[in-house]
């Protein structure tokens, strides 16, 4: 047998015993007194291999496939039951599905509109515990004349006390309910009222019209198109907007159109003058001293160089002093304008009013979607602006001569002239009739009373058929019989003035005057471009407004004035245009009568002077030849 090899380690077999259990470990002797020195530390080793023998464990291989995993499927779900759902319960579920998905929305955005005002309050607005310490008032309290109360009129320009959800197009009018006031069995709370101080660098303006003056005006708004130019018709005037308020007036002007009979003009045409007068045209007496605004206008340009309009306006005299015995003659005050545009555009190059200032007035036309404005800083230092009361256009029904026109001026801390308050107004028309005229000449054929006193009517179908008021008034009752209540068609023969009321004494006539006269020149334009854009349905459109009596005197032409045209046969039946006609007729006699009285005159005086000439030399020959 051969020997073990102690120096060789045993073979390492698997062996699963130990996982089961753990050896009780035995007592190392190796260092104790009756431990052999002589026995190997190896032969321990073997001796403790032998004495627990462990079996030795081939490993197994496997040799089969391995195992496939086969996805499970779900298992179809049964049939649902066959149901009959009608039409009208499917479009009750989209009713509910709507409202409550609009219910959503409101509830949203009335969260988001809350919000976005807390963080929009202004600072002067907030309570004065959350004001900055910047804000505190360290003097004592000083009350603006600008001063809110709780409930505080709307920031709306010249408008009534309206809360936004009443506004069609209010913040707060989506929908928000318009039903009439509710009666609330709680006691009103009435909170005290509390001074707001104003601040123009962080809050917004505050309208200067006062609650007290809002209280009981009707809060209406102007009729359509079609209804504005039937009221224009009928009443020779328009409504004014019921958001302006008007102060009580101070003068008023006339204007004085000037020739319109130069072949080829017509009324968009430029004239070479106009004149305001504190006098109307139709007046027979003439007052030499009645101020004057006189204007004498000049076209440059347009073909080969850019076009340039320009014009003059001569102020009136100032009234003499009546301490001084000699008046004195200096030169006439003028006020000078110059536009110039570029030829291709359109678009203004430069545009100045000089009105004998260092400092030049500049101003600016905008022609909005609502409304035309002319904006300018006047020689007091204050805004001025120029609105219409709707957009200017003559298209699709429209008619200019339907606007009106009102001037806003700042006031106090608050720049913008919107939120001031209006010192004059313009109207094309403004609706004057004389109910004391005597129409010499012409009888009524009513009751045949000669001449006419008061409202003549004149019948656009008959044949020299005249009426007076009260005999007008029968024809429409139909007292004359049926037949003639519907044959006749009556005319007023009246002829109303474009009238510019001045309403306040702080404001130079002067200045009005002319920011009035550049707004109707740009105005003018813009219907000049709106012709060139569409010349066909522009043309369409003053046919249109010619057929009416008053139309045809704001849309004239030089045509109209020519007694050879025929077309003008169905128009010399106009009351407008008989009124026009006598009153051209009577302003040219009293030209003729002047000038025959200043030939007169100066007849005379030639005369006088012949004849005290010749007694002279008659005289002297006589002495001579004695």
């Amino acid at each position: 047998m051969s020997s073990m090899d102690h120096n060789q380690l045993p073979q390492q077999v698997w062996n699963t015993q130990h996982l089961a259990r753990k050896p009780v470990p035995q007592a190392d002797n190796r260092y104790s007194q009756s431990y052999a020195a002589t026995r190997p530390y190896y032969a321990e080793l073997e001796a403790q291999s032998q004495a627990q023998p462990a079996p030795y464990l081939q490993p197994h291989y496997a040799t089969t496939a391995p195992t496939t995993f086969i996805a499970e499927l779900p298992a179809p779900l049964p049939p649902a039951p066959h149901t009959i759902t009608s039409g009208e319960q499917l479009k009750e579920d989209a009713l509910l599905a709507h409202k409550l998905q609009q219910i959503e929305v409101a509830e949203v955005r009335q969260r988001s509109s809350s919000a976005v005002s807390q963080n929009q309050r202004p600072i002067s607005m907030l309570p004065p515990n959350q004001r900055p310490v910047s804000m505190l008032p360290q003097n004592p309290p000083y009350q603006s004349p600008l001063l809110h109360q709780v409930s505080s009129l709307s920031l709306t320009t010249q408008s009534t006390n309206m809360s936004s959800a009443d506004l069609y197009w209010g913040p707060d009018s989506f929908n928000a309910a318009r039903d009439g006031p509710t009666t609330n069995p709680l006691l009103d709370v009435v909170p005290p009222n509390l001074p707001i101080f104003y601040d123009s660098a962080n809050d917004f303006p505050i309208p200067v019209q006062s609650e007290e003056q809002s209280k009981g005006l009707p809060v209406t708004t102007l009729p359509d198109t079609h209804t504005l130019i039937a009221q224009l018709e009928e009443n020779r005037q328009v409504p004014y907007p019921p958001t302006w308020r008007l102060p009580p007036t101070v003068a008023t002007f006339y204007a004085y159109p000037g020739d319109q009979t130069t072949p080829g003009s017509d009324w968009l045409t430029q004239q070479e003058s106009c004149t305001w007068r504190t006098i109307r045209p139709t007046e027979t007496t003439y007052n030499p001293a009645a101020p004057t605004y006189a204007f004498k206008f000049t076209t440059k340009g347009g073909s080969f160089r850019d076009p340039r309009f320009s014009w003059a306006m001569t102020l009136p005299d100032p009234p003499a002093d009546p301490k001084k015995k000699k008046a004195s003659k200096g030169k006439p005050v003028t006020w000078s304008y110059d536009l110039r545009l570029e030829k291709n555009t359109g678009m203004r190059k430069s545009e100045v009013l000089n009105h004998g200032a260092k400092k030049s007035i500049l101003t600016t036309y905008v022609h909005a979607q609502n409304y035309d404005s002319l904006r300018f800083v006047g020689p007091d230092g204050r805004g001025y602006m120029w609105v219409s009361s709707s957009a200017v256009s003559s298209m699709t029904g429209f008619r200019y001569d339907t606007l009106r026109h009102a001037l806003f001026v700042s006031v106090g801390d608050i720049q913008d002239p919107l939120y001031g308050e209006i010192i004059a107004d313009h109207t094309f028309w403004d609706g004057y009739v004389d109910e004391h005229e005597v129409h010499t000449g012409v009888k009524c054929d009513g009751c045949q009373t000669a001449p006419i006193k008061g409202p003549r009517w004149k019948c656009k179908t008959c044949h020299h058929h005249d009426v007076c008021k009260d005999c007008r008034d029968s024809i429409q009752a139909g007292r004359f019989g049926e037949a003639m209540q519907k044959a006749c068609d009556l005319s007023l023969v009246c002829l109303p003035d474009e009238a510019l009321c001045i309403r306040s004494a702080m404001v130079e006539p002067a200045l009005v005057i002319a920011s009035l006269q550049i707004l109707k020149d740009w105005e003018r334009h813009t219907l000049r471009g709106e012709k060139k854009k569409n010349p066909k349905a522009f043309l369409e459109n003053e046919e249109e407004a010619r057929k009416r009596d008053l139309g045809i005197m704001r849309y004239w032409r030089a045509t109209d004035w020519d007694k050879k045209e025929k077309k003008n046969t169905a128009n010399e039946k106009m009351g407008t245009v008989v009124k026009a006609r006598s009153t051209q007729e009577a302003r040219e006699g009293s030209a003729s009568a002047l000038g025959g009285l200043i030939d007169a005159s100066f007849s005379l005086a030639s005369h006088g002077t012949s004849h005290s000439g010749g007694g002279g030399d008659g005289g002297g020959s006589a002495g001579g030849s004695s």
